[in-house]
C-alpha cells in the first residue's frame, strides 16, 4: 500500500524482485532488524506508556476540576507520546538491507515523511566491523554492524539516523558475528 510518495509498503518486496532476476537466492542475504528491537524499543515503551495513560485517566476523571483538561491533554499525549514507539515500529517493519554479489543496498524508514536508501558497490567496501557493547547484546546474541567505504576526512559515524555516506550502521542485528561473515563472503568472493 502506497500512502505517500515515500512510504511504501511494498518497497521492499519490489526491490527484493528486482534482485532476484538478477542474482540466485543463495547470494542475496536480507538483513532484517532483530526481535529484541521490537521487544525492547516497541514492546515495552509501549506497555509502560500504557500503564501511564490509565494512571493519568483515573486520576484525571476521579477530579471535577479536571473536566477541561482531559480532551486536550489526551491529544496531546496521542500526538507526542506515543509518536517515538510508533515511529520504532515503522523502522522495525520497513528497514531493511540486502546484500549481493555487487553490493549493499539499505533502506530506513525515518517516519512516514522521511526515508533514505543507500547503495554502497561491493568493490568500494574498505572494512566491515561488529559491535557488542551491552549486557542484553551479550546475552540475547544481537549488535551492530558497521561497514565502512573509501575512507574522508570528515567522515562521522554517529547513531542509526545520522550517518555518512560512507558508512552504513546496522542496528539491532541477530548474530552479528554470522551476519558479518555472510556479507563478506558474498561481496568478496
Amino acid at each position: 500500500m502506497k500512502i505517500f510518495s515515500n512510504f511504501d509498503t511494498k518497497f521492499k518486496e519490489r526491490i527484493l524482485q528486482e534482485k532476484l532476476a538478477r542474482y540466485t537466492q543463495e547470494s542475496l542475504f536480507i538483513i532484517h532488524r532483530s526481535r529484541y528491537y521490537f521487544i525492547l524499543r516497541v514492546i515495552i515503551p509501549l506497555f509502560i506508556l500504557f500503564w501511564i495513560a490509565l494512571a493519568a485517566y483515573i486520576f484525571l476523571w476521579q477530579h471535577d476540576w479536571m473536566k477541561y483538561a482531559r480532551y486536550p491533554l489526551a491529544i496531546v499525549w496521542i500526538l507526542i507520546v506515543w509518536f517515538r514507539p510508533v515511529h520504532k515500529l515503522l523502522k522495525y517493519f520497513y528497514d531493511f538491507t540486502i546484500v549481493d554479489p555487487h553490493g549493499i543496498t539499505t533502506y530506513k524508514q525515518k517516519g512516514i515523511l522521511k526515508n533514505s536508501l543507500k547503495q554502497i558497490p561491493a568493490n568500494r567496501i574498505r572494512s566491515i566491523w561488529m559491535e557488542r557493547n551491552s549486557f542484553l547484546e551479550n546475552i540475547f546474541w544481537y549488535g551492530s554492524i558497521v561497514i565502512l567505504t573509501d575512507f574522508t576526512e570528515n567522515m562521522k559515524i554517529g547513531s542509526e539516523d545520522d550517518e555518512s555516506p560512507s558508512a552504513i550502521c546496522l542496528t539491532y542485528v541477530d548474530n552479528p558475528y554470522a551476519t558479518k561473515s555472510k556479507i563478506t563472503d558474498i561481496c568478496f568472493d
